[in-house]
């Protein structure tokens, strides 16, 4: 892949343009975004990144098909929830359309370093995905196929570890404010947390990292808990305690006596 082409001027397109030339060493056949002027004269590339948000995919498909040398290229986007095949713009444009999508926040050029080492999501045509390979591990990406209509379970799954945990660590902070700790100690204090647990996880099984009363069978704190978090203003804390206290109750049921993960679950409701 010689010769790739770029749309979109945002900060995945950023990094991505940096990332090419100075880790692949490729360099740039064109960089375009839709609006400007000129599209009909971009030269043929072998492909052709789509670093566009999501809504606006098939509007650069549609922009990039009044080209000639459109029908012989491969398009890749790199939207986390869509079906690679949105790439496409009809029957015969282009030759194959899929995607790749790193699995890391991009905030510009200066997060290029990022994208060493970081794991990719693929999918879409055959074609396509061979070149999502193949270009993804030119920039650093552990690329891995993803299963035929499993897109969207994939990037909730990532959603819920990333966005959501930051959701989660904003309710745990304002828990604690309730409780008297002021809101700075209180964001120190859960952040810490976080890490400890992610620094858990390296190199260990979720069995083996988790913590809290439920790993140790102590349901007495958890019925504590769950009392606190249902007479709180905030409700749903205690809805979202329950359901993953069910998910920290089946990572350490195996560790714990049959009677006490029943009694867990019981108080769990």
């Amino acid at each position: 892949m010689t010769r790739v082409g770029l749309v979109g001027r945002g900060r995945a397109a950023s990094a991505l343009a940096v990332a090419l030339e100075d880790t692949a060493g490729v360099t740039l056949a064109w960089h375009w975004s839709r609006g400007e002027a000129g599209v009909d004269t971009l030269p043929a590339c072998d492909v052709v990144l789509l670093a566009v948000p999501d809504g606006a995919i098939e509007d650069a498909a549609r922009a990039l098909a009044v080209r000639a040398s459109a029908r012989g290229e491969i398009w890749l986007h790199l939207s986390g929830s869509r079906d690679g095949r949105v790439a496409r713009a009809d029957a015969t444009t282009p030759r194959a359309a899929g995607c790749l999508h790193p699995l890391v926040a991009l905030a510009g050029a200066d997060s290029r370093p990022l994208l060493r080492g970081a794991v990719a999501g693929v999918d879409g045509e055959p074609a396509a995905v061979v070149a999502a390979d193949a270009l993804g591990a030119a920039i650093g990406l552990r690329t891995t196929r993803l299963a035929p209509g499993g897109k969207a379970l994939y990037h909730a799954a990532a959603v819920t570890v990333a966005g959501h945990a930051v959701a989660l660590w904003d309710q745990g902070v304002t828990s604690m404010v309730r409780a008297g700790v002021p809101v700075d100690d209180a964001r120190a204090a859960l952040l810490a947390l976080m890490r400890g647990a992610v620094a858990q996880l390296e190199g260990n099984e979720p069995a083996d990292a988790i913590t809290g009363p439920i790993a140790r069978g102590d349901v007495d704190t958890v019925r504590a808990h769950l009392r606190a978090l249902e007479t709180a203003e905030d409700r749903d804390a205690a809805v979202v305690y329950r359901a993953l206290a069910r998910r920290a109750l089946a990572i350490s049921r195996a560790r714990l006596a049959p009677d006490v993960a029943e009694a867990i679950a019981a108080a769990l409701g």
